[in-house]
C-alpha cells in the first residue's frame, strides 16, 4: 500500500487541519443526562503496571482474532476475497497492520470504556481505511435529524462526522445513554491501597540505606580524623563488596547499632489489591502471569475473548455494509482458533472424534498440529461404521421376512 506523506489529519479525514465545519449543528440531547459530551480520561490507571498488565493481556490475545468477510447464502457462510476482507486481514490503514489495529481499539476501550473507528471511503462508498480514533475529548451533535459526533483533537484541531461513519465499541454500558462509562470511580480505591503498598515497600528500601549505627572513639580524636574513622569503618565492615559483616574492634571503638521498627504491607496485602484489580478486568493472575493451564485458558476465552469477538462482528457488520448489502447475507466475523492453546491430549481426542465423521478435512486435522496442507488433503473421510439412520437395515442386509422366514423353518424342522 502506497503511503502519502501528508498531514494525519489530512489523510483520514481528507480535509485540511483547523478546517472550519459550517453545517449548523446543534446540541444532541440526551434521556438522562445533559453532559452530552465524553472525555477520555482514566485518572492515570493506565500509567500503574497492574492496570496496564491487564489491558496488555486481554488487548494481546484479542489481537488474535482474525476479521473476515462472509456472505450467507442459501444457509451457508461463504469467505469472500475482496478488497474489504483484504482490508480487515492485512492492513486496515497505511499506519497500523491488523494486529496494531485490533490491539489498539481493545486497549482503548478497556481504558476508557469508548473506542471509536473512522471509516474512510471514497465518493462511491468504497472503504478505504478503518482509523482508531486517539482524541481529547468527543462531543453529540445534530443536523438534518442525523446524529454527528464532533471530536478535538490536542494538535489537528476539529472535526465534525456522521455517526454513521464511526464503529463505536463500549463497555460498562450500562447508566449513560450513549457512552461507557469511565473507569476512574471503581479504580480509584484498588489503586490507592495498591499504591500505598508500593510506597511503603519503596520507603522500607531506602531507609535500609540510613543511618545504621555509630561509633564512638574513646578518647580524643581531631575533627579532620572524624570523616576518615567513619570512611575505614564502613569499608571493612559495611560495605557491600568488602564487608564480612563481622567487626573486630580494640577498646578504642565502640560500635552502638541503630534499631528501627518500619511497619510495611505484607504480601497477602498486595496480592489482595491486586487481585481486586484482576477480578475488576475479568482476569486471573495466571492469565496476567502467562502461566494459565488449559482450563483457565478456556474460562478466560469464553468470558472474556468471546464476548469481544460478539461485539465486534456485530458493530463492524453494522457499520461497514448497507441495509441492502445485509439483506444479501454479508457480515464480518471475528473467529480465532481456540486449539491452538489446547493440550496435545485433547487435539488428538477431538480429531479423533471429528475426521472418521467427515466434519474436519485431513488438512484441517494436520493444521490443529501445526502441520502444513499436503496435495489432495482436502478431502472428507467418513469411517464405514456410520450409516444413515433409515437405512441401517440395508446396510446390516437384514429383512423382516427373511427373518420370519428363518424362524418358520425352526418350526418345521421341530414337526
Amino acid at each position: 500500500m502506497k503511503i502519502n506523506f501528508r498531514s494525519m489529519f489530512n489523510t483520514i479525514f481528507n480535509r485540511p487541519d483547523n478546517s472550519i465545519d459550517t453545517i449548523p449543528y446543534q446540541q444532541y440531547k440526551l434521556l438522562n443526562y445533559y453532559d452530552n459530551y465524553f472525555t477520555p480520561y482514566d485518572g492515570n490507571a493506565y500509567d500503574d503496571a497492574t492496570v496496564r498488565t491487564c489491558i496488555d493481556a486481554v488487548a494481546r490475545n484479542a489481537a488474535k482474532l482474525k476479521p473476515t468477510h462472509y456472505r450467507n447464502q442459501g444457509g451457508k457462510a461463504t469467505k469472500t476475497d475482496d478488497t474489504l476482507d483484504s482490508l480487515l486481514s492485512t492492513r486496515p490503514n497505511e499506519y497500523m497492520s491488523t494486529y496494531d489495529f485490533l490491539y489498539k481499539i481493545v486497549s482503548q476501550l478497556y481504558s476508557y470504556n469508548n473506542a471509536f473507528v473512522y471509516i474512510r471511503t471514497d465518493n462511491a462508498g468504497n472503504i478505504l481505511g478503518l482509523y482508531p480514533l486517539n482524541y481529547d475529548d468527543v462531543t453529540l451533535r445534530e443536523a438534518n435529524n442525523q446524529l454527528y459526533l464532533q471530536f478535538d483533537f490536542l494538535q489537528a484541531g476539529q472535526i465534525t462526522v456522521p455517526y454513521t461513519s464511526l464503529i463505536h465499541l463500549r463497555k460498562h454500558f450500562n447508566r449513560g445513554d450513549f457512552f461507557g462509562e469511565s473507569n476512574e470511580r471503581p479504580l480509584k480505591s484498588p489503586l490507592n491501597i495498591l499504591n500505598s503498598v508500593k510506597q511503603g515497600l519503596e520507603n522500607l528500601v531506602k531507609n535500609s540505606t540510613k543511618l545504621r549505627g555509630w561509633v564512638s572513639v574513646n578518647g580524643n580524636i581531631r575533627p579532620e580524623d572524624i570523616d576518615e574513622t567513619q570512611k575505614d569503618f564502613s569499608n571493612k565492615f559495611l560495605s557491600t563488596s568488602t564487608g564480612t559483616g563481622v567487626a573486630v574492634l580494640d577498646k578504642k571503638y565502640e560500635y552502638h547499632q541503630l534499631t528501627s521498627d518500619i511497619q510495611t504491607a505484607d504480601h497477602t496485602q498486595m496480592g489482595f489489591a491486586r487481585e481486586d484489580i484482576y477480578r475488576y478486568f475479568g482476569l486471573s493472575e495466571s492469565i496476567v502471569t502467562n502461566t494459565y493451564t488449559e482450563a483457565e485458558w478456556t474460562a478466560f476465552y469464553q468470558s472474556v475473548i468471546e464476548p469481544l469477538a460478539i461485539q465486534l462482528s456485530q458493530e463492524f457488520t453494522a457499520k461497514l455494509f448497507t441495509e441492502r448489502e445485509k439483506g444479501y447475507g454479508n457480515e464480518i466475523k471475528f473467529t480465532s482458533n481456540r486449539l491452538d492453546y489446547a493440550s496435545t491430549q485433547s487435539k488428538v481426542n477431538i480429531v479423533n472424534t471429528l475426521l472418521p465423521q467427515g466434519i474436519i478435512t485431513i488438512n484441517e486435522a494436520r493444521e490443529v498440529f501445526g502441520f502444513s496442507d499436503i496435495e489432495n488433503g482436502d478431502k472428507r473421510l467418513v469411517s464405514l461404521n456410520f450409516v444413515n439412520a433409515d437405512k441401517q437395515d440395508i446396510y446390516q442386509n437384514v429383512n423382516d421376512d427373511s427373518n420370519n422366514s428363518a424362524e418358520g423353518g425352526d418350526n418345521d424342522d421341530t414337526k
